[in-house]
């Protein structure tokens, strides 16, 4: 058998030897020459060059047997004279691929960071690509000559031509990741460091970098989930899973968030940030109880640490705790060093409770107090004055004053300017918020957008179609305007028109997840292309497995198709999702009173109610409580 192998071994040789060879001559003396390298093979250095060297010495010139010599040097560990051979076959025949590649490997090994020698070994690399351009090796290696030596934008253009050619091979895609990275081009390098996790799912250095990225563009459920493998690799890794759970805390995932924080908090009940965290995700699920219960653990134990505080006080303005809430953002105030943001914070907050409590001139007086922060507009104390007037019944004019200088600040802001463009249809100057319209249409999406909402929200929707059009038109190709046109469309009563704009965007981007759940939602509520609705919402669900709003409207569509297994599955988890939506609740009620279960249904109903819906919906859920009250009243008399 060994024998076997051996013969079957020096075939492969020199069937490799003939290919190597290309259009030369097979050397005249091919017995001596096999001898030789079985020789080399087995360890024989000195009786293997003595047979190579007869060998040669009868083909002085034949660059095969030549490489052939220097590889056996190289093996035996003589490197001086295999470089040297190799630099004459290289000289004497440019064109031999595997002379070229492995002499600059060798003088890039021994460089020692000489750079002339560097340089050279650079030449011959080069050289060896150019031969053979699939040589991943050779090209990897110029690719990092030329990133050690900041020649950058050589690099750039090597290894683009190679991850052009092999797109799926990780190294090729890392290591271009990283010259885009040096060359200030991070956002190019994105998709190659997602092409590089895809061929290695657990290459820590790709997912570190991507997690950045992902953190920057607030794709925090990408981040999370680019953790698993890693966690998988190292279960006990408690930093992984905590930083894990605080990505799907920011993506709003907070059931995610608190089932890996319960772990955590299990496997060590004193890791102070997971139980903080935790108790956070738990007050986002609206699980007040348990949520307050770890609050008031950790301030017995840090009654002054002001995150705490801050998060706690957050969770008692969303149970309605007033009072609680004010003193805790006011013992939070006392702290002499309080960090910008929290102050910021908590006096924002303070001003909430003040026109939640109906206090109104104090929470407008509050609010002014902090409408700009580190030179930027707090949207949230702006919409707590501009609130507190409206329950006041002031005037528009009063909100015009009360934005003015706002607006001569931060004339480019969309939030500010929409706010006053609103203010200023509602006051009749309809001309001069036409003006103001048209400025801010100028300045990019966003504000034509929020304009367009201004315009909605201030009863004006024929302004905002006509603006959308007029935007829409200009740039045929921007999928938001477009998206943003059939919004305010199917608002404005058009439900033709929207249906046309939506089915546009659809044929421009097939897969666009807001308008294939817009208008299979649209379709659903209307109970018309039911099946057509329930293939669109399927699509946006598994493009957003996590997002509450496509849900709710799958679950919906189920409902309309008579599936109430699936509508109640999928309308429950929605409800998890987004715990402070009314619609999302009634909904679910809609399902549970179609399916008999008229005590759940009343409480979700009473729930929706409890979560402030709009004026239009107050009466639907007050007639669908009483007619479940009325037949419940019924039931009891007889």
């Amino acid at each position: 058998m060994k024998t076997m192998m051996r013969y079957g071994w020096v075939l492969a040789a020199l069937l490799s030897f003939g290919a190597a060879a290309l259009a030369q001559d097979f050397p005249s003396e091919p017995y001596d020459f096999l001898s030789a390298k079985l020789a080399a093979e087995e360890g024989r250095y000195d009786e293997a060059l003595d047979k190579i060297n007869a060998v040669i010495a009868k083909n002085p010139k034949d660059p095969v047997l030549l490489y052939e010599r220097a590889m056996m040097l190289i093996d035996a560990g003589r490197i001086d004279r295999a470089e040297q051979e190799l630099r004459t076959i290289a000289t004497n025949t440019p064109d031999f691929y595997d002379a070229q590649r492995i002499l600059g490997r060798l003088l890039l090994d021994r460089a020692g960071g000489d750079r002339a020698r560097v340089d050279e070994a650079l030449k011959h690399l080069q050289a060896a690509y150019k031969l053979n351009p699939d040589d991943l090796m050779a090209g990897l290696a110029v690719a990092q000559i030329f990133m050690s030596t900041d020649r950058l934008a050589e690099a750039e253009r090597v290894l683009a031509a190679m991850v052009e050619r092999m797109p799926d091979q990780r190294s090729l895609n890392y290591s271009y990741a990283q010259v885009l990275t040096k060359l200030g081009r991070g956002a190019e390098a994105k998709p190659y460091l997602e092409r590089t996790i895809t061929a290695d799912p657990n290459y820590g250095p790709a997912i570190m970098q991507l997690i950045e990225i992902y953190q920057q563009e607030n794709e925090w459920h990408k981040a999370a989930e680019l953790l698993q493998p890693l966690i998988d690799e190292d279960p006990l890794n408690a930093d992984l899973q905590r930083q894990q759970g605080f990505f799907y805390l920011r993506a709003g995932d907070a059931r995610k968030a608190a089932d890996r924080f319960k772990v955590l908090v299990g496997a060590d009940p004193k890791d102070s940030r997971a139980r903080y965290f935790l108790a956070e995700a738990l007050n986002d699920l609206e699980e007040y109880a348990d949520a307050e219960k770890l609050y008031r653990q950790q301030l017995v134990e840090n009654p002054d640490d002001p995150e705490l505080l801050s998060s706690f006080g957050l969770s008692l303005v969303g149970q309605k705790k007033w009072d609680e809430a004010s003193a805790t953002f006011n013992q939070l105030l006392t702290h002499s060093d309080l960090s910008e943001p929290l102050t910021a914070l908590a006096r924002t907050q303070l001003a909430n409770i003040d026109l939640q409590k109906g206090n109104y001139d104090k929470a407008i007086e509050n609010a002014r107090s902090i409408f700009i922060f580190r030179d930027k507009p707090n949207t949230q104390a702006i919409n707590i004055a501009l609130e507190a007037m409206k329950k006041q019944n002031r005037k528009p004019e009063d909100a015009l004053a009360l934005l003015q200088p706002l607006v001569a600040k931060f004339g480019t802001d969309p939030f500010v300017n929409a706010r006053y463009i609103e203010a200023l249809i509602r006051a009749g100057k309809k001309d001069e918020a036409a003006k103001n319209a048209a400025q801010q249409s100028k300045l990019g999406t966003r504000n034509v957008i929020t304009t367009a909402e201004a315009y909605v929200a201030a009863g004006d929707s024929a302004s905002a179609v006509a603006l959308m059009k007029s935007a829409a038109a200009a740039k045929p190709d921007e999928i938001d305007l477009q998206f943003e046109l059939g919004s305010v469309q199917d608002r404005s009563g058009d439900r033709a028109g929207a249906e046309k704009t939506f089915l546009s965007v659809l044929a421009k981007n097939e897969n666009h997840a807001p308008t294939l759940n817009y208008l299979g939602y649209m379709w659903a509520e209307n109970g018309v292309h039911l099946e057509e609705a329930h293939e669109m919402l399927t699509r946006a669900v598994g493009q957003e497995p996590d997002n509450g709003a496509y849900i709710d409207s799958l679950g919906w569509v189920y409902f309309r198709l008579g599936k109430l297994d699936l509508a109640e599955k999928y309308l429950t988890d929605a409800t998890r999702l987004l715990p402070n939506d009314p619609t999302v609740h009634e909904h679910l009620g809609d399902v549970l009173a179609k399916r008999g279960n008229t005590a759940k249904a009343l409480e979700s109903y009473k729930t929706a109610l409890n979560l402030e819906p709009e004026a239009k919906e107050v009466d639907s859920l007050r007639s669908k409580i009483a007619e479940i009250e009325r037949k419940s009243s019924h039931a009891t008399e007889r």
